[in-house]
């Protein structure tokens, strides 16, 4: 039960958030970007670990946000076709694609590409921040 009062308050937040990106209307959609943004986050969240990152904890309780979201929007997107093994694809994605960003905001050696991939990981992490609006408080700027 108190599962479900954390989906359904999340879900809420999303949709009533003035400041929220859009979310799309089909449920296929909404689990595409939720399966991203848990892929997004996982990948932020390891190398936050890895680094002794304090804010690693803060980046995988919003992933796990992020999949019970998905878990709730599953349902209506196998009804409309999702391929049971495509939310994984989905994840696998919004993962490597923040990893590959990472690895050239750290290994590139051509300072203005680190500083692309930077900017673009900063947006990428922020479509998914702004999506859900935190307990304590507005979303992050």
């Amino acid at each position: 039960m108190t599962r479900l009062l954390v989906i359904l308050a999340l879900a809420t937040a999303c949709v009533t958030t003035a400041r929220a990106g859009s979310l799309p209307f089909y449920a296929h959609e909404r689990a595409q970007t939720f399966a991203v943004c848990s892929g997004r986050l996982s990948a932020l969240a390891v190398r936050q670990s890895a680094m002794e990152d304090p804010e690693a904890t803060a980046t995988r309780r919003l992933m796990q946000d992020f999949d019970m979201l998905l878990e709730a929007t599953l349902p209506a997107a196998y009804d409309e076709g999702v391929p049971e093994r495509q939310p994984r694809v989905w994840r696998a994605r919004g993962w490597t694609e923040i990893a590959g960003l990472l690895r050239e905001t750290h290994d590139s050696p051509d300072a203005g590409r680190a500083e692309r991939a930077a900017a673009q990981l900063t947006q990428r992490i922020r479509q998914c921040r702004d999506l859900i609006l935190p307990a304590n408080g507005p979303p992050r700027q």
